[in-house]
Order: C-alpha cells, then structure tokens, then sequence
C-alpha cells in the first residue's frame, strides 16, 4: 500500500483533481500494488524538475487509457483521435499533476520550475534505486503510474 505522508498524498491529490477536472475520471490506488504495466502497449511521458528541488516525473499507461482520456479531454470520437492529441494529452497531463504536486508540496507562494515533457512508448527507462512508484488506477480499473526520480526530489518524502 502506498504510504501515506505529505508527499505520497501530494501526489495523490494531483492526479485525482488533474484526472477529475480534465477528463472527468477518479482516480485511486490500485487494489495490486505488485501489478506491473505490460510494456506492450505501454506509453509515457517524463518531464525534468527543475528548482526548487531537481527530479524528474513519468506518466505512465495503456495506450488504450490514454485513448480513454484523451476522447474525454477533447470530446471526441474515439475515431477522431490522431496521435498528436494522444501525445498532447499525455503531456498536458503530466504537466499539470506536476505542477499541482510541487504546488501541494512547497510552502505557498513558493516557485517551482517544470520542464517540457517528453513522449515515450515501450518500456519505460529504468527506474534509479530510490524512485518511489504511484500505481494507480481510474474507476474502471484501468491502471496507470507516476514515477518520481532524483534524489533531491525523492529526499522530500523524508
């Protein structure tokens, strides 16, 4: 189970008001907490933190997921999703459960600097010894995960 402190909720709450309020979906903690994302038909995104603590962050998810959100987020047939939107979304979604966590973290008021996310698909790099893994999934139990990376980011969980 994840634990639950400052920063696992943090993030928590990100990806639930980033999921509710862009695609209209809930988001919760996987009932499995051993379940792995098939690579197959996996696709992510990572994006740099940058001040005021260095890190990085990867979305990840089914393809079929992301075909699921992003028909939401644009309010489109499914056969109207070109791949733009899908990386798009991704993105979008990223950024914004990124900012949000760092919002969640930080002191108010306090700065943070976000790089520009970037789109993967297959299996995700390897994640660095002291990663922490949200898995997660929506109401319709599609699984997906956060992974936070770097040291200086990872040590704010302490």
């Amino acid at each position: 189970m994840i634990e639950h402190n400052p920063f696992f909720e943090a993030m928590k709450q990100a990806v639930s008001q980033t999921l509710e309020n862009m695609a209209f979906v809930e988001a919760m903690e996987h009932y499995d907490q051993n379940y792995e994302l098939p690579a197959e038909d996996l696709v992510w995104t990572s994006m740099l933190i940058m001040d005021p603590v260095q890190g990085e962050l990867h979305l990840a998810m089914s393809k079929t997921l992301l075909v699921k959100l992003t028909t939401a987020i644009f309010a489109l047939d499914v056969d109207e999703v070109t791949e733009d939107q899908l990386h798009d979304s991704l993105d979008e979604l990223l950024n914004t459960i990124g900012g949000l966590f760092m919002s969640n973290l930080l002191a108010d008021n306090q700065t943070y600097r976000l790089g520009l996310p970037e789109f993967g698909e297959g299996k995700l790099p390897a994640p660095e010894p002291n990663s922490v893994i949200w898995k997660l999934m929506t109401t319709d139990e599609d699984p997906l995960q956060i992974i936070a990376t770097g040291a200086p980011l990872v040590a704010l969980k302490d």
